[in-house]
């Protein structure tokens, strides 16, 4: 078996983890990007392309088995339906993932806390307006008015962060004010069960760097471009809603696309004083979990060992082709 995936995001843990498992690796690199994958040498075979396009056109090994990413959504958008790669998971989970309708709606038919949704002329308290894709948050911004939000999506679409396309699709949310969380689920066929591996913040250019000025020097519009990750452990007492919403994700996903999401994904939330609630979903693998290449706290209770998502990846793979089911974990 030959795990490959695109040189990016979260590659050098997937690639590694593989390695672990005494897998074949293989990534795909954009021109110019080659020399990272050199440096850490976890890649077996190292592919450049001229563009993600050229994916589209690409004949794969037989036993090659790809593993999506942000990247992947980012670059390619729906046409990820199209590349003919065996990849590991549901490919109709990265379009729920990336149409921010559907994305809210999964949420909502698992019956998870979402914040308020609303069009540009209903916009009367603080708002976080979000475009499609998986960029980073690359173009968010915060507004509290109609003008301020076309104001606001004028100077966006000027310094070219996001296409008129994005603007046709933004999203409108309430602004949750809460502590961020991102946990690190996986489903797993194997073991008919979902995992919480790893938990991770996320650290936001310059929203971040914000809170080391003053009041009076703040006059300054935050952005929400993800930058790096940070490992979070939660109180113990909300570790019970956390899993059931990882389980009521899976539920709901079984039954609006079946058979579901199948293994890494991500639900994004922020806990307030009173409740969790639950902003966005990743169908795939999400970048803070390469915080963990050496297992996180979760994981050593399930697995006693050094496990990644990227590792445990891999051993699902292993385990459902030892099991001569692995056609089941593939689209």
């Amino acid at each position: 078996m030959i795990i490959s995936t695109i040189g990016s995001h979260s590659a050098l843990q997937l690639l590694y983890g593989a390695k672990q498992e005494k897998l074949k690796t293989k990534v795909y690199c954009l021109e110019g990007k080659e020399a990272l994958y050199r440096r850490y040498p976890v890649a077996g075979e190292i592919i450049t392309l001229s563009s993600y396009e050229d994916l589209l056109n690409l004949k794969p090994e037989r036993d090659e088995i790809f593993i999506p990413h942000g990247t992947l959504i980012t670059a390619l958008g729906e046409k990820i339906s199209e590349i003919p790669f065996k990849i590991f998971g549901n490919r109709e989970g990265m379009i729920w993932e990336m149409q921010r309708k559907k994305n809210i709606k999964l949420l909502e038919n698992a019956g998870i806390r979402t914040p308020k949704t609303f069009s540009p002329n209903e916009i009367k308290s603080l708002s976080i307006v979000k475009f499609p894709g998986a960029k980073g948050g690359a173009g968010y911004f915060l507004c509290s008015s109609s003008d301020e939000f076309e104001e606001k999506l004028s100077e966006i679409l000027s310094s070219k962060t996001i296409t008129e396309e994005d603007a046709k699709t933004t999203q409108i949310q309430e602004y949750i004010t809460g502590v961020t969380m991102y946990p690190h689920y996986f489903h797993s066929l194997i073991y008919d069960r979902v995992e919480m591996l790893g938990i991770d913040r996320r650290y936001e250019t310059n929203a971040d760097a914000l809170g080391r000025l003053s009041q009076n020097q703040t006059a300054i519009n935050p952005s929400y471009k993800v930058v790096g990750n940070q490992p979070l452990i939660a109180r113990e007492s909300l570790l019970p809603q956390i899993l059931d919403y990882g389980d009521r994700l899976i539920t709901a996903s079984q039954k609006l696309f079946p058979p579901g999401l199948i293994g890494p994904f991500c639900i994004e939330m922020a806990i307030t004083p009173e409740e969790i609630v639950a902003f966005e979903f990743t169908s795939r693998i999400v970048a803070g979990t390469s915080l963990y290449i050496s297992g996180s706290p979760y994981s050593k209770f399930l697995f006693g060992d050094e496990m990644s998502m990227a590792r445990r990846i891999a051993r699902e793979l292993k385990m459902a082709m030892g099991q001569k089911r692995l056609e089941e974990f593939l689209s």
